[in-house]
């Protein structure tokens, strides 16, 4: 089992491991209210690390700052070993960061394969291109064509809004994975989903872990348990537990006491 208390060197373990991302001791203030104080973690290569903690904990707030949407205030965050600063989330998503929603960012009443181009539509070449006409022909068949490759054998032409919860969230995690993200953030993916679909996103997520390492944001320890490689427990916006699903030799049951007790 792996904790903060005794890993001492973990950065230099990390990086030994194929560091992807890497937070080194983020701190975020809010006025006189630390949210953050002195994070530090590493997401590595072909896994998916859950990042668990009450309300409050500070999952939220470090999310943000991963992906540009707010700025630490002491701290580093290193893409693939070199400094990271990311003014807004669009400089993120050039690095290579994308992220994924508990209320995935569709619009109901557009078709699934608008919905995956949304924002980064195909326009036709030359001319007509260039006045803005977009390819319906060629996103339609490439939209269909990744997500049959993918499994989900969905009419692309159909509004998203008809599809169920956990399809709707297996296009917007699709529609992350089809632009070759370095890394995926998920923030609260499987929350009101069914039994179902959760079992069959989580299928999908360990299937595409080795393309796309990820970090799992929860509330839901005991669902992240089945998913994730690793797992960092936040509390009061510390990092108060690590734990190590590859190797380490507890039982579920004694995983759970675990991680409830640095929650």
């Amino acid at each position: 089992m792996e904790t903060t208390q005794g890993r001492a060197g973990s950065a230099t373990e990390d990086r030994s491991a194929s560091v992807v991302l890497e937070c080194r001791n983020i701190v975020k203030d809010y006025g006189r209210i630390r949210a953050l104080d002195g994070v530090s973690f590493g997401l590595r290569k072909g896994e998916i690390l859950g990042l668990i903690g009450d309300n409050g904990a500070g999952k939220s707030t470090l999310v943000k700052i991963i992906r540009g949407a707010l700025k630490a205030t002491a701290g580093q965050l290193l893409v693939d070993g070199k400094r990271a600063r990311f003014r807004s989330p669009r400089d993120a998503i050039r690095a290579g960061i994308q992220c994924v929603y508990q209320e995935s960012a569709l619009v109901e009443q557009l078709s699934v394969r608008e919905n995956f181009f949304l924002g980064q539509e195909v326009l036709h070449s030359g001319i007509v291109g260039a006045l803005g006409f977009v390819n319906s022909r060629r996103m339609h068949a490439e939209s269909h064509a990744y997500l049959e490759r993918m499994g989900f054998d969905l009419d692309v032409r159909e509004e998203i809004g008809s599809f169920s919860g956990g399809q709707r969230q297996a296009v917007s995690v699709m529609r992350a994975l089809y632009f070759n993200p370095k890394i995926l953030l998920l923030d609260e993916p499987l929350t009101a989903l069914s039994e179902k679909a959760k079992d069959r996103l989580e299928e999908f997520l360990i299937e595409v872990r080795d393309v796309c390492p990820m970090i799992l944001v929860t509330h839901d320890f005991k669902g992240a348990v089945d998913v994730c490689d690793r797992m960092i427990v936040l509390k009061h916006g510390r990092v108060s537990g690590e734990i190590n699903l590859r190797t380490t030799d507890l039982s579920k049951d004694e995983v759970f006491d675990y991680l409830f007790v640095h929650m």
